[in-house]
């Protein structure tokens, strides 16, 4: 008898818990072919790595960089002449995640002790999710070197990406780079933050960048940046300066250029250097290039320049009206055609897509270029050339400042002195930096003056603050105010005036009818 085999079948319903079962199945078998863990740690992998400084540039180094998650991470470094291709015998430092952005968290390590003019490899991350291996190196104390400035990026990142790895290959002496704001157009959309980013990072991984505040960054500019903590309270690194070299540098937020504290800390600030360089960067220009209603430039030249010219600042960088330009040196709001005297240049830069044309014919303006451009700016010794380029490296200008030929103004105040705002009179200053108050039309009678005085070097015991009144260049009357002007902070001075009419007003260390004593000028 021949036994046949007959498929008889009858279809079934899934249940709810085959389907559990059949799930499972198709978990665990999946599970040999991609483990959970793996794919986890392939989504971890350190992304954005930003080089900047909060220390001293010659023995620490900042890193910072974005990762999906909070978990512990790390950064390992070593000297080149140690590193063998592993990472085996390096130094590790633990860095913990902030929130940055709906999808990031932010880490930042701040290596110090490291060795002066070394050069070291590193990496971030954590273990299965590394980096790949990056370097940077440690400053040389007062030596010759050359940094990068590049103007407002905010539109076409991936065309400012390209220009910056084409200058750092063209440029491989450039130790950092200084970016004068407006990094991004909205400052608080993460999209474009990771557009800047992913450009930045291919260069500013292996030297380091430190910007400035301008008005189109928001708020994930200080939640990524790590910059130096030595501004003024409430403005902490949207003020901040450093010193590499022979150079001091001093950044700036031009949104707050009126606030009283910050105007105390850069006086400060630039008297406590020694350095013999000094520069200065903010976004929005004390100089415009073009005609422009936005621009702050009026508020900015009271608030900061007088402040600036007295400690000898050499260079101005500024951005904001997409353009390339450079001063003449200014020195109280007047051209200085002496190559022996002192005056600040101010250099406009624009790094990105966005370009306004020029063309406003300031009479200040030594030099200016539309479109996209940067800065190498070259420190050898007492002499400083700056070589601007257009964005295809064609050169636009080469620029020298020698030191010997301009010497820092002498001597720097003690004090500084400002009229009162009155619609009576409208200030002035003579050539030789004296305050005057000229009588408006329809004035006449008895008329107070008053100055206001701000320390700028601490002096001991009495000033005595004078004005003369002049009618037709003839000295009328003498009015002296005897106090402590470190606590006392404005005096007046009342005359019988006619249209015209001028008071001056000066402070000196005395004044006394001695013929053997001749007052000296404190402002």
């Amino acid at each position: 008898m021949k036994l046949r085999w007959r498929n008889h079948y009858r279809k079934v319903p899934l249940t709810n818990t085959m389907l559990i079962f059949l799930f499972g199945v198709l978990v665990f078998f999946c599970g040999f072919l991609s483990p959970p863990a793996a794919l986890a740690e392939e989504l971890s992998n350190p992304e954005q790595i930003i080089l900047t400084w909060s220390g001293d540039p010659e023995t620490s180094q900042t890193i910072t960089w974005l990762m999906p998650d909070n978990s512990s991470a790390q950064v390992q470094y070593l000297r080149a002449e140690e590193f063998t291709g592993s990472f085996a015998a390096a130094q590790q430092m633990d860095g913990g995640g902030t929130a940055f952005d709906s999808t990031h968290y932010r880490y930042t390590v701040n290596i110090t002790g490291l060795m002066p003019n070394e050069k070291y490899f590193y990496r971030v991350g954590r273990e299965g999710a590394w980096s790949q291996t990056l370097s940077f190196s440690t400053a040389a104390g007062p030596e010759d070197f050359s940094f990068l400035y590049m103007g407002d990026v905010q539109a076409g990142y991936a065309q400012w990406g390209s220009m910056l790895d084409a200058v750092y290959q063209g440029y491989p002496q450039i130790k950092f780079a200084l970016l004068g704001g407006d990094l991004t157009d909205n400052g608080s959309d993460e999209t474009e933050w990771g557009q800047f980013l992913d450009a930045a990072t291919g260069v500013f991984s292996r030297i380091p960048v430190m910007p400035t505040k301008g008005n189109h960054d928001g708020s994930l500019y200080l939640k990524y940046f790590a910059l130096p903590d030595n501004g003024p309270e409430g403005l902490k690194q949207e003020f901040y300066s450093f010193d590499y070299g022979n150079a001091h540098f001093v950044v700036l937020n031009s949104g707050n250029n009126t606030n009283a504290t910050a105007k105390q800390w850069l006086q400060a600030d630039l008297q406590n250097t020694t350095k013999s360089w000094k520069f200065v960067m903010f976004h929005q220009p004390a100089y415009q290039a073009q005609e422009d209603y936005k621009t702050i430039d009026d508020s900015i030249r009271e608030n900061w320049v007088p402040i600036l010219e007295q400690n000898g600042v050499d260079m101005v960088f500024v951005g904001h009206q997409h353009e390339y330009m450079r001063t003449y040196p200014i020195f109280q709001g007047e051209v200085q055609t002496d190559p022996a005297a002192y005056g600040i240049v101010y250099v406009m830069g624009n790094a990105g897509s966005k370009v306004y044309g020029g063309g406003s014919g300031f009479s200040y303006i030594a030099r200016e270029e539309t479109g996209s451009n940067y800065q190498i700016i070259d420190i050898t010794g007492d002499v400083l050339t700056m070589t601007s380029n257009k964005s295809n490296g064609e050169v636009i200008e080469s620029y020298t400042i020698s030191k010997e030929a301009t010497p820092d103004p002498e001597p720097n105040p003690v004090y500084t002195i400002s009229p009162e705002a009155d619609t009576a009179y409208t200030p002035g200053t003579t050539e030789e930096g004296i305050n005057t108050m000229t009588v408006n039309a329809d004035i006449t009678g008895f008329k107070y003056f008053v100055v206001n005085i701000r320390p700028v070097i601490p002096h001991n015991g009495d000033e005595v603050v004078v004005f003369t009144h002049l009618r037709n260049g003839n000295q009328l009357g003498l009015n002296a105010a005897k106090a402590d002007f470190d606590a006392v902070l404005a005096v007046q001075a009342g005359f019988n005036v006619l249209p015209g009419d001028m008071v001056k007003a000066y402070i000196v260390d005395d004044l006394t009818n001695a013929i053997d004593f001749n007052p000296t000028i404190l402002q």
